[in-house]
């Protein structure tokens, strides 16, 4: 089963935002309710990076989301070729259980979105041609967390959001939450024109309505002259009244990663303070937020929310 219940039937108000930014700040942003990181399991020093992480989050009374990044082993021959195969016959078991140890801890909720964008071919050594390869991968993973020690975590299935995204789905019974990322560059239209928000959450809202999970647009930038991004979010802010299923975004202030090229050149999805704030500033009522953390946080629902009332 999915992790702990975080959401209840009908949402009430509350709109989750935070931003992941590179090289990672210790002061958070205002009003920011997401830690956001993205940490390999193939780095050595991935367990104490997630503990930081939580208990960052749980300093700020944030939500964390962790996208963990399933790399083959480069000492491995082959690994990019064998990496569905080499973790479903469990020799990366240690590299998981090391990861899954600090994300078990019952303390505090935490977002795990495993293996993200596999349906942008090419881009992951995860992103495998064969839907049944991922499910493979993604399952074999979520099935070491199937204990009660586990049971605050709860799993972001999060593709980037294209029509081909459906052969990838690993089962409701392993999927919390569906991640999707929005991006507008003027470069990517032939009229330098930037495409809305709203324009490109709309082509990924298929997999709400498909497979009947809440949405969080895990990734979102924006690029172009500082007047456009102001427009474009301020937009933004106004079109998410409209889409019920979606609780939440996280912007990615960061320059492009170099090694994940564009075909239209580098971007850069910085913003500045300012317009971060647009980000993160309160849209709605705290009443969702206090849902969550009655179900999955109690002692920090007292303090924040006050005693539950029926």
């Amino acid at each position: 089963m999915a992790g702990l219940p975080l959401w209840s039937a009908q949402r009430s108000s509350t709109f989750f935002s935070g931003a992941y930014r590179y090289p990672e700040l210790e002061h958070p942003l205002p009003h920011s309710s997401i830690e956001s990181t993205f940490v390999s399991w193939m780095d050595a020093q991935a367990p104490q990076h997630i503990s930081s992480v939580l208990e960052r989050a749980r300093q700020r009374r944030s939500l964390a989301l962790i996208t963990l990044e399933p790399f083959p082993d480069p000492y491995r021959p082959q690994s990019d070729r064998t990496l569905v195969r080499d973790v479903v016959r469990g020799d990366y078991n240690q590299r998981i259980k090391a990861v899954l140890e600090p994300l078990c801890r019952p303390e505090q909720p935490v977002l795990l979105r495993f293996a993200h964008e596999v349906d942008n071919a090419g881009q992951y050594p995860w992103s495998v041609k064969r839907g049944e390869d991922y499910v493979r991968l993604y399952r074999s993973v979520w099935a070491q967390a199937r204990h009660p020690q586990c049971r605050r975590i709860h799993w972001v299935w999060s593709p980037a959001g294209n029509r081909q995204s459906g052969l990838f789905w690993p089962g409701g019974d392993a999927v919390d939450l569906i991640g999707v990322s929005v991006y507008s560059s003027p470069r990517w239209s032939q009229n330098g024109e930037l495409r809305s928000f709203a324009q490109v959450y709309e082509q990924r809202r298929w997999l709400h309505l498909r497979f009947r999970k809440p949405l969080l647009v895990a990734e979102m930038g924006v690029s172009g002259t500082n007047q456009q991004r102001r427009r474009w979010l301020m937009d933004a802010r106004e079109a998410i009244r409209r889409y019920p299923e979606l609780i939440g975004w996280v912007y990615f202030s960061a320059p492009q990663p170099t090694w994940i090229p564009l075909p239209t050149g580098h971007e850069d999805w910085s913003l500045s303070s300012q317009l971060l704030d647009l980000v993160t500033s309160p849209r709605l009522s705290s009443v969702f937020h206090c849902q969550l953390l009655h179900v999955s946080l109690p002692l920090l629902h007292q303090k924040v929310c006050g005693p539950r009332t029926a």
